[in-house]
């Protein structure tokens, strides 16, 4: 039995319900809520998960964190529907767009995700410092300290412009990647394309969408439309909102 515990529109836990969704595997879901329930802040939960964020998967006991790790051993538990390509340096290369993934794109989709609706809608139910004072209770210390100061200055224009610089920079190297093969590193669809399936998601859906349009960068156009048409990118990105007005951010 293998269990997910995610977060509707998390990005990393679309990543890993988008592997599942490719790989057939069967799974049980354990939604944990961010922003009502603070689910991730339950001692219960950070015994599953030290650094309280999701997904975490229990593998007929066994836990595991961190969505990439996750996407990979899910390949080897799992291998009749490889994800991998078997040519060590395409599986190298894969590897890398995996990196940056988590070294680029994570760190910037988050900083871009924050003022659109988070912010706002937040706002809605705390002040800066009643909100400030609930984050300070996140039991992750890397994290409280940057959710605190955004609950008392939100994210400066500064630095939600230089996510974007970031992030274009990314969709470039895209673009470039996908100058002759149809998927990142070659003919074969693999975690690459799984890896950065959920941040070009969230670009989307946030304020400048642009980035994605076919006269910007057709070739990420053209992956992207590919990528949203496989029936595992319609399972796992369709996972429903439980909690009506929750914000999109992990």
């Amino acid at each position: 039995m293998l269990t997910l515990y995610h977060y509707w529109s998390s990005v990393c836990s679309q990543k890993v319900r988008l592997c599942l969704a490719e790989k057939g595997i069967a799974w049980e879901s354990r939604h944990i809520d961010l922003f009502n329930d603070f689910d991730h802040w339950d001692p219960e939960y950070v015994k599953l998960n030290r650094k309280a964020v999701v997904p975490t998967i229990d593998h007929d006991g066994r836990l595991l964190i961190e969505s990439n790790v996750i996407i990979e051993y899910l390949d080897d538990a799992f291998p009749d529907i490889p994800m991998k390509p078997a040519d060590p340096y395409a599986r190298g290369r894969m590897r890398l767009w995996i990196y940056d993934s988590e070294e680029i794109a994570h760190k910037h989709i988050n900083t871009a995700s924050y003022n659109p609706r988070h912010a706002v809608r937040l706002a809605t139910r705390y002040t800066k410092e009643e909100l400030a004072d609930v984050m300070s209770g996140h039991p992750n210390p890397e994290i409280r300290e940057r959710v605190v100061r955004r609950a008392r200055e939100g994210v400066p224009q500064e630095e939600e412009d230089a996510a974007y610089r970031a992030l274009d920079a990314l969709l470039d190297e895209m673009e470039e990647s996908l100058a002759d093969r149809p998927w990142l590193v070659g003919d074969m669809y693999t975690h690459a394309d799984i890896a950065m399936a959920s941040y070009v998601n969230r670009i989307d859906a946030l304020p400048r969408p642009e980035m994605l349009s076919p006269a910007v960068r057709p070739r990420v156009a053209g992956w992207w439309r590919q990528l949203q048409a496989r029936p595992g990118f319609v399972e796992a990105f369709s996972f429903p909102n439980p909690v009506a007005g929750d914000p999109m951010t992990r």
